[in-house]
């Protein structure tokens, strides 16, 4: 059953047999973290042959009502206005909220990226969501490669509604290092913490001379803020700052080359504390390949593959929510690893602690009568496996 807050946005704009569908898709998504079309159609339950299961699959991903605006949008609006206000919490709750989402400084991020999966160019705006990242909106390009700086600016002016009256920062890396860029969203009253190309022109002071920014003899360990700088030799863009950062090897081993952040945040230490949240984009992506729902494997036209990219992001943001629940329950720990050796990361997301809870609920649901026969041979046991069961019951509820 899904939240009543899905419920209510998925039967508003789809019939009964549609929402049925597509609650069953999510289900079988979730179980089985796999939206190959031939393998869901395998799956799906329906007494008919293999091929009418199919092509019902096909006709329900090719409606028009699977569409980002209709389904998604009022999802991450209801969100922003409930539960994602840290006003609106009391002490506690703010705490959690804080720590979870990562806004810190006040600042609500946005990470840009693009990725390629089996040929398709995808470009995703999303928002810092823990570790990971909460899609925000996303579009195919008709190109391969890198986008331009008018698609940049269109995708991330949606964002910019969905966030209005919140205080944003656009966390990007060496693909959006343009300082047009830079400059339209410090125009829309945007924070940003863009990473730069070595080769970057910048004049320190006026009446200086350009400089760039891999003459300047940075080494491992060093780190230096440049205040009120222009960008661009010839456009004189700015006034800016840029963040250098070079961290110090470990055992012989570093990174080959420093952090070059364009940005108009105030300080180096808020800059490297935001800008290092934009990983969580790329866990979003690890999620939906091979760590996760494997859309890589999938080959279907372009109308159904946006409709399986919606499908996965609803997915994912139900299973990270149920993940938060669960460690709120203190019950992670029955469903995989938590956090070990005074590591700076948990080894787990919420994410991947729901993906396993839930497969940790069907099998002891499958194999109840095994199960059960296994326990009664181990009496000297019954406590840990009554906290167990009692773990078990939480976990059921938190769905």
């Amino acid at each position: 059953m899904l939240p009543q807050s899905y419920h209510k946005i998925f039967r508003k704009h789809l019939s009964e047999q549609q929402y049925l569908t597509l609650e069953i898709l999510l289900l079988l998504i979730q179980a089985y973290r796999q939206v190959k079309l031939s393998k869901l159609a395998s799956l799906f339950p329906q007494p008919i042959k293999y091929e009418s299961r199919k092509r019902n699959l096909q006709r329900f991903l090719g409606i028009n009502k699977l569409c980002v605006k209709l389904l998604w949008f009022p999802l991450i609006k209801y969100w922003i206005r409930q539960s994602l206000t840290p006003q609106q919490l009391n002490r506690e709750q703010r705490r959690y909220f804080h720590k979870k989402q990562y806004q810190k400084y006040g600042y609500w991020m946005v990470a840009l990226d693009r990725t390629q999966w089996k040929g398709r160019n995808i470009f995703m705006v999303t928002l810092v969501w823990g570790t990971h990242a909460l899609p925000l909106y996303w579009e195919t390009l008709n190109h391969v490669g890198n986008s331009n700086l008018s698609t940049q600016k269109r995708l991330i002016k949606t964002a910019i509604k969905l966030l209005k009256k919140c205080r944003i920062v656009v966390l990007a890396d060496r693909e959006f290092h343009s300082a047009k860029l830079a400059k339209w969203l410090d125009e829309q009253g945007v924070y940003f913490a863009l990473r730069q190309k070595k080769d970057l022109h910048f004049q320190e002071e006026i009446g200086l001379e350009y400089q760039v920014l891999k003459n300047q003899g940075f080494k491992p360990g060093m780190s230096k803020f440049y205040q009120g700088v222009k960008c661009g030799k010839g456009d004189e863009l700015g006034l800016f700052n840029i963040a250098v950062y070079w961290k110090r090897k470990y055992r012989h081993k570093g990174p080959k080359e420093p952090w070059y952040i364009l940005t108009n945040l105030p300080n180096l230490k808020q800059t490297l504390c935001l800008y290092r949240c934009r990983w969580g984009i790329e866990q979003f992506f690890k999620d939906c390949k091979t760590g996760g729902y494997n859309l890589e494997d999938t080959k279907v036209n372009e109308t159904r593959f946006l409709a399986l990219v919606l499908l996965i992001v609803i997915a994912y943001s139900l299973a990270t929510m149920y993940g938060q629940r669960m460690k709120k329950l203190g019950i992670e720990t029955y469903a995989g690893r938590i956090q070990q050796h005074q590591d700076n990361y948990p080894r787990q997301s919420d994410f991947s602690f729901a993906v396993y809870g839930q497969l940790w609920i069907y099998g002891m649901e499958l194999w109840a009568d095994l199960a059960l026969s296994l326990i009664s041979l181990k009496p000297h046991k019954r406590l840990f496996f009554k906290r167990g069961f009692q773990a078990l019951s939480l976990m059921k509820q938190a769905v």
